[in-house]
């Protein structure tokens, strides 16, 4: 009821609909998941690609994500003892780290070898333009700005609808005890508000591991 009511979230949600709607940066699986994800020592390969569509880039990797945040917050559910799947946590908030970084690095060293497109031409930015390097940088720090504030709009999203949606997450519905589950899934939420509703707050992606853990430590605390 409180959600419904909320008239921030609905804002924020309606300019991510309308993103998803009408800006195609770029070919995307649709649905990413730590579940269409399969990794060997070798090889990683990605699953069930039949929602892919054309859209914000930030949608993808707010999806995936944002499962990760779930299973850092449904954690707590499935510990027999005090601070057992501390090392599980430790590992998921390196990964939502790593995630955003690496994409980051990757997409901006191909966008600096393969730098001539429609949307930044080499007439502008080209080897011969003066002080194009600077100029680049600016364009490529305010894109990455953006897609940054998407991913956490979209991750904070798609948290909320796998708690008071009908398609939930084994992470949470696997916790037996209704009242730890509640407690976690109350956690979860309240993160995921944050992330769409205060996402060009945060400045990194370290900001919002930090804040993640933070919330759940307080959270914790607070209940015990």
């Amino acid at each position: 009821a409180d959600l419904r009511r909320d008239a921030a979230a609905k804002d924020a949600i309606s300019e991510l609909k309308a993103k998803f709607c009408t800006q195609a940066q770029a070919l995307l699986h649709g649905d990413l998941h730590t579940g269409s994800v399969m990794v060997t020592q070798d090889t990683v390969s990605v699953i069930d690609p039949e929602f892919a569509f054309y859209g914000p880039m930030g949608f993808d990797i707010g999806a995936f994500i944002s499962n990760l945040f779930l299973a850092f917050f449904a954690s707590d559910g499935h510990e027999t003892g005090q601070g057992e799947r501390e090392e599980h946590r430790a590992w998921l908030i390196a990964c939502c780290r790593d995630v955003w970084n690496l994409f980051q690095n990757k997409f901006l060293k191909m966008w600096n070898e393969k730098c001539d497109s429609s949307a930044y031409p080499e007439l502008l930015f080209g080897a011969k333009v003066q002080d194009s390097d600077g100029a680049r940088r600016i364009c490529q720090e305010t894109f990455m700005r953006q897609v940054f504030e998407d991913t956490l709009g979209f991750a904070g999203a798609k948290m909320i609808r796998r708690i008071v949606g009908v398609a939930h997450v084994q992470d949470m519905d696997r916790i037996e005890d209704a009242k730890v589950r509640a407690d976690c899934e109350k956690r979860a939420l309240k993160f995921g508000k944050r992330l769409l509703i205060g996402r060009a707050t945060f400045e990194s992606i370290e900001e919002v591991v930090s804040a993640a853990s933070e919330l759940r430590r307080s959270s914790s605390s607070g209940q015990g």
